[in-house]
């Protein structure tokens, strides 16, 4: 009886103790889990970071494109420095000598001056034609080139001329000519619409299948 009695006063205490044992376990859990939900956070922000890392590898803005100014800068250098082409505004015309006469043709000179302030390019042939007067219209067909001289370019310098030898065939040689007295001859310059009167007394054929004048182009003089 005796040891009945005391197994069954140390039962209680054993029970109490696995109680304890449990709840001892049972607690620890719940700190485990709040470390583990605790740590969830810090992986989630260095989520952040790393997109951020990516910036450097986003394409940078491209370098400034050349300016143009350099090459309009160029392109004004040359445009200043070429010379316009001479109009008839600038020029001056006459009729020089030239190399006499051959087979019914007069050969002369059509000499054109610089009688402007600034130099200006002469360069290629000029349209020529018989007029009967400053105001007047055309008289027969206009010169007709004679490229045997190359052309070339030639600046005139205020009171430099050029000149371009011209033939003049007489209108008597021609049996079917209608002859009429011109006045002198209308210049156009090359390259302008505009034109210049030089007076001269020349027998002219009003038949525009008739081709009196020839002209070379010009050169210095």
């Amino acid at each position: 009886m005796t040891r009945r009695r005391a197994a069954a006063l140390l039962l209680p205490f054993g029970l109490a103790a696995a109680l304890a044992g449990c709840g001892s376990g049972t607690s620890a859990s719940p700190t485990g889990s709040a470390s583990g939900s605790a740590a969830s956070p810090t992986t989630a922000a260095a989520s952040p970071s790393s997109s951020g890392s990516a910036t450097p590898s986003a394409p940078q803005p491209s370098a400034p494109a050349p300016s143009d100014s350099g090459t309009a800068t160029a392109q004004g250098g040359q445009g200043q420095a070429g010379v316009a082409r001479c109009l008839s505004t600038q020029l001056e015309g006459s009729i020089q000598p030239g190399q006499g006469g051959a087979a019914g043709t007069v050969y002369q000179n059509l000499a054109l001056k610089n009688v402007s302030q600034t130099p200006c390019l002469l360069e290629g042939f000029a349209g020529v034609s018989l007029t009967n007067g400053p105001q007047g219209g055309p008289i027969g067909a206009p010169a007709d080139r004679d490229t045997s001289t190359p052309v070339t370019p030639i600046i005139l310098e205020p009171g430099q001329s050029g000149a371009a030898e011209f033939g003049l065939g007489q209108a008597g040689k021609y049996t079917n000519c209608v002859v009429v007295d011109a006045a002198g001859y209308r210049v156009y310059p090359p390259e302008d619409y505009g034109s210049l009167f030089i007076p001269a007394q020349v027998m002219a054929c009003s038949n525009a299948d008739i081709h009196l004048l020839t002209l070379r182009a010009f050169r210095p003089f």
